[in-house]
């Protein structure tokens, strides 16, 4: 119920040459290298712009069919504010973290990602820890996509391959957009269709 994959590997070409063309760093949470300090708006590079559409879609069908969450204001309609990479080869992990401290954190994620364009079979999965202590294990594989509340904890044990690529994104309150920017998320969805009729 809270974690769903998705699958979208006929983006990955295109995404793994965006990856080719961008700048790495050093990012605290992770001991290999990530754009998270570098660039955090990854998927919004132009030639990305089909891949992220995607992704927005993807956020859309995971929160539609939660109409008891929907209700409560636990999971609200979103959009897409925040994404980078991360690269892992051998040895090296993820430390256990979250996206927001709680449901309640208006301003903070809502959902959460990752998707992965190129991941060497028997990559490290990804591991999540909820408040109950109930851990779920998901495997990655090249082209899949985990969507998950931003509150759960997650991290990754020690990757044993030699590449293992995630793109992270956090998600924005639809609500929260619209107070700030009215016409905002209006016409980036016009922008949004324009953008899928003429390709």
């Amino acid at each position: 119920m809270w974690i769903d994959n998705f699958n979208i590997s006929k983006y990955n070409d295109i995404c793994m040459k965006a990856i080719e063309n961008s700048e790495v760093g050093d990012y605290h949470l992770v001991s290999g290298v990530s754009s998270y300090e570098i660039d955090r708006e990854f998927l919004f590079k132009a030639e990305l712009k089909p891949l992220m559409i995607r992704i927005q879609e993807c956020i859309n069908e995971y929160i539609r069919p939660h109409e008891e969450l929907l209700k409560k204001k636990i999971l609200e309609p979103s959009v897409i504010s925040a994404s980078w990479f991360n690269i892992l080869g051998q040895g090296q992990k993820v430390d256990r973290h979250q996206h927001v401290e709680s449901w309640n954190d208006r301003e903070g994620s809502v959902v959460s990602g990752a998707y992965y364009p190129y991941v060497d079979k028997g990559s490290a999965p990804l591991i999540f820890t909820f408040p109950d202590g109930k851990l779920i294990e998901m495997p990655c594989s090249s082209g899949s996509m985990v969507i998950f509340p931003s509150w759960v904890d997650h991290h990754t044990f020690e990757n044993k391959t030699d590449k293992r690529i995630t793109v992270s994104f956090n998600t924005v309150r639809k609500s929260v957009v619209l107070e700030k920017f009215p016409n905002s998320v209006k016409e980036a969805e016009e922008r949004l269709r324009e953008n899928n009729d003429s390709s």
